[in-house]
């Protein structure tokens, strides 16, 4: 039998971001064009042939390859790297990539979506159970495909290589920018409560925000592209602080509802399950009703968000038959009690009405139970663990693009391939800017040369990460939080069910005897629930729906072009 190993795009493009994002060590990307390693082994022969080929060949023979059939593939333990993830490793990781910053902000978004605060905790249980679904999905997917990992792989393993590459570029055109430009804004509504003024208001401090959160966006790129890294130590810290601020935050709600401690006339007088207090609200027909919850649903997602990362490490761990389900459980089970005790814990203290007007839900707990200084202490919590998210995913999603770019799926000078060494790069950038206007070409060639150093010395994907910063503040431009949420949570929630959809075809086409299997019934309510929230989430923001099947259109057509500009070209 005759395998293929590619030894840069047999990297999982999703799995080699999340270890990124996850190490935060800078991963270099090669300054030459890769060599690919072709084992032939036939009758159990251990003879190898070594070829150098271009990585567009390279490509083609991964585009080549077919469906995944039990009868030709090798047994995955061959192709499996040696794991060194341990049960522990594995939920520090996920609890580090699911717990974000999203937490502190999105109660206040379900709650403007709900008519009371028992419903609101009803969709975060909602919201949690779903996720659970599709997290057992992913585990027998993760053990089923465990030398890939990732839901690009598991795309490509089902229904080929066209739904790998447009996962990648909804990933890189939506989902990460739009998460960096949500987190961004998180980070500006907090700090904003420290250094605003009682004349900021409405539009103007609505702009505000916008500029702080570019800024923020910018400034962490920056940092990045200068080649710094905040380290392993840091990136543990910073997931301390945002468990630290949940813990307190739940604690201390349920002291104060259970033993009576609110301050005099600050007790909520909203019943915990009744009619919308918006008489306005309480005449939507049903249909909107639920296109409302809908919206609501999206919100908890987001903060549950990372759930899937538990995919991208499987081919690490020692046991992933093993430690795998532990890990994804242990970590279900800590979010989803975390987070319904935080919101109980906020419903309990604070006002529904004013959780619905004002997004800096942790502050404002702050501010009511423990003054002044517990409005600055939690601003400056969330304000720094937003940071930390930010450094990670502006890190990652850099890497992301690198990786894409090496797979093919974007310009090769992403990832640094458009030349062999740093002497070329001023002739092509003479020829490539020949056709732009004079005063434009010598700015980009300006950026170009004193970037070289990093992006050829220290290996830094400046382009990659500047373009991604750019997208994202695009969406700060343009969007908010309540719209950026259910543009995220359509896109990934679309890719999601695709994946748990595989999950099907895997099991027809391959004797799973000795795979772990979930029960159906997760798979099958995953879908069915990610279907309709899908769906509705279209119908009730059709031009989020348009520019997703737009972006999707220009995706198939690059696809196909790009393709077959290879075959015309014989992989040159």
């Amino acid at each position: 039998m005759a395998t293929i190993r590619t030894a840069d795009s047999s990297i999982p493009l999703h799995r080699y971001a999340l270890v990124a994002a996850a190490t935060e060590d800078t991963i270099e990307s090669p300054t030459s064009k890769p060599k690919t390693s072709v084992a032939i082994n036939e009758n159990n022969d251990d003879e190898e042939e070594d070829a150098n080929i271009s990585p567009t060949a390279s490509l083609r023979s991964s585009l080549d390859l077919d469906a995944y059939d039990p009868a030709i593939q090798p047994p995955h333990d061959l192709l499996r790297p040696k794991g060194s993830l341990t049960y522990l490793n594995g939920l520090a990781l996920i609890l580090g990539l699911q717990i974000g910053s999203g937490i502190f902000s999105a109660p206040s978004q379900v709650s403007r979506h709900v008519p009371s605060p028992g419903t609101a905790i009803s969709v975060w249980l909602i919201a949690g159970l779903l996720v659970w679904t599709g997290a057992a999905s992913f585990i027998e997917l993760g053990i089923a495909i465990p030398d890939n990992g990732g839901i690009q792989e598991y795309l490509r393993t089902c229904y080929g290589d066209f739904a790998g590459f447009l996962f990648s570029w909804i990933w890189i055109t939506i989902a990460k920018p739009s998460a960096i430009a949500m987190i961004a804004m998180i980070f500006a509504e907090n700090l904003g409560t420290v250094i605003s003024t009682d004349a900021d208001s409405g539009l103007l401090a609505t702009w505000k925000a916008k500029i702080i959160a570019i800024l923020g966006i910018q400034a962490v790129t920056f940092v990045n592209c200068l080649g710094s890294r905040t380290g392993a130590q840091a990136a543990n810290g910073f997931l301390v602080l945002k468990l630290l601020a949940i813990s307190s935050i739940g604690i201390t709600g349920l002291v104060i509802g259970t033993f009576g401690l609110w301050k005099e006339g600050q007790k909520p007088d909203t019943a915990w399950f009744g009619k919308d207090p918006d008489p306005l609200r309480q005449q939507f027909p049903i249909w909107v009703q639920v296109g409302e919850y809908v919206t609501a649903v999206y919100g908890a997602l987001f903060c549950y968000g990372g759930w899937e990362s538990l995919g991208f490490v499987a081919g690490e761990m020692t046991n992933p038959g093993r430690d795998l389900p532990r890990a994804i459980i242990s970590a279900m089970t800590i979010a989803v009690s975390g987070f319904f005790t935080l919101n109980v814990a906020l419903y309990v203290v604070l006002p529904f009405t004013g959780l619905r007007e004002r997004s800096t839900v942790a502050v404002d707990f702050g501010q009511q139970v423990f003054g002044l200084a517990g409005k600055l202490g939690y601003s400056l919590i969330v304000s720094a663990s937003c940071l930390g998210s930010l450094n990670s995913n502006v890190f990652a999603t850099g890497r992301l693009c690198a990786a894409a770019s090496k797979r093919e799926y974007l310009p090769a000078v992403l990832s640094n391939l458009h030349c062999s060494t740093r002497d070329q790069e001023p002739q092509y950038n003479k020829t490539a800017l020949r056709r732009f206007p004079s005063r434009l070409s010598k700015m980009i060639a300006w950026f170009a040369a004193i970037t070289g150093p990093l992006r050829w010395e220290k290996n830094v994907p400046i382009y990659a990460m500047v373009m991604n910063a750019s997208i994202a503040s695009f969406y700060v431009l343009i969007g908010t939080f309540d719209s950026l949420v259910t543009f995220v949570g359509i896109s990934e929630y679309f890719f999601f069910l695709l994946s748990v959809m595989g999950l099907f075809i895997l099991r027809r086409n391959t004797d799973s005897t000795s795979q772990y299997r979930t029960w159906t019934i997760n798979p099958v309510t995953f879908c069915l629930v990610s279907g309709f929230l899908v769906v509705r989430g279209l119908l009730t923001d059709p031009l989020q729906g348009a520019a997703l099947f737009t972006l999707i259109a220009i995706g198939w057509l690059i696809f196909r072009l790009r393709f077959r500009l290879i075959d015309n070209t014989g992989g040159t």
